[in-house]
């Protein structure tokens, strides 16, 4: 078995669950995570239509099957991973399928394939130049790359997979912040109509000389985000960044990555150095999940 990690470089994505900052302590059933045992985790949503996730796919793909080689069974999983996109832990899943809490799509995911890093270490950043900067600049709703591993996770039982490790994160642009918690428009999709019969004491909006959607006194105003729409009517969606090369540099010379190796011109994002051809069998597998198109030579 290959434990060995095999770097990479995602495409630009957008940084939409999870915290860069502080370490997760609760499990899926809030419960508390020992503290030797807590890890940063996030999760990254690349479009569904950007090509350089054929790269992603064929190389965890490869990482998968050169870590379970002695192991036909769990290479099965890995084939029928691309097919059923279930039966295997690649640490990707289908932004278009609906949460099984809510049964809704995450807005923030749809269209999009989501990579789900983790790791015990504190994760290094940079800026778009590949200057080091603080994390935290990095918000929830950001678009960034990272630089980044995949190795097999050594379990053996239904829980074999890979473990994909963020070792540099690239802040590229801002977007529109994503907050914690559930958004108004999830929150009210169900709600009930406003009653007309009120309890005692209620009176309408506006009877206090308040206007409906006027700002409260005193409340700080709404940052401006860049690239949101200002006219009135206009879709407040998040808008989507200009096409940007993986690996390249916005508004700036291309740099290493801090904390990261330099990049190939073989494949964009891929260590100099790196083999440009996997050293084993290359994976033949079916490599078209759902919505992704055949990825040329595997």
């Amino acid at each position: 078995m290959t434990t060995e990690p095999t770097r990479f470089h995602t495409p630009v994505g957008r940084f939409v669950s999870g915290d860069l900052t502080r370490k997760r302590d609760k499990d899926k059933d809030n419960r508390p995570i020992d503290p030797d045992r807590q890890r940063y985790e996030f999760g990254l949503a690349i479009s569904k239509q950007e090509p350089g996730m054929q790269h992603v796919f064929a190389t965890m793909a490869q990482a998968a099957k050169d870590g379970y080689t002695a192991r036909s069974d769990i290479q099965a999983r890995v084939d029928n991973w691309f097919q059923t996109l279930s039966g295997f832990s690649m640490k990707i899943s289908d932004g278009d399928k609906p949460a099984a809490s809510t049964g809704q799509v995450n807005q923030n995911t749809a269209g999009h394939w989501v990579l789900w890093f983790s790791t015990a270490l504190d994760i290094k950043a940079c800026d778009p130049y590949g200057q080091q900067i603080d994390i935290a600049n990095i918000k929830r709703g950001y678009y960034v790359d990272v630089a980044a591993s995949v190795a097999p996770n050594g379990l053996l039982d239904h829980n074999a997979g890979l473990y994909l490790n963020p070792e540099v994160v690239r802040w590229i642009a801002e977007g529109d912040v994503i907050s914690g918690g559930i958004d108004i428009e999830a929150a009210m999709q169900n709600a009930p109509a406003v009653p007309q019969n009120l309890p005692p004491g209620a009176r309408a909006i506006g009877a206090s000389g308040m206007t409906p959607g006027a700002a409260i006194p005193g409340a700080a105003a709404a940052p401006t985000v860049p690239g949101a729409p200002t006219a009135p009517g206009a879709n407040p969606a998040t808008p989507a960044p200009a096409p940007i090369t993986p690996g390249a540099p916005v508004g700036g010379p291309a740099t290493a990555h801090v904390g990261a190796p330099a990049t190939s011109t073989a494949y964009p994002g891929n260590p100099v150095g790196a083999p440009t051809a996997p050293s084993t069998q290359p994976y033949t597998g079916a490599m078209t999940p759902p919505g992704v198109p055949p990825i040329p030579g595997v």
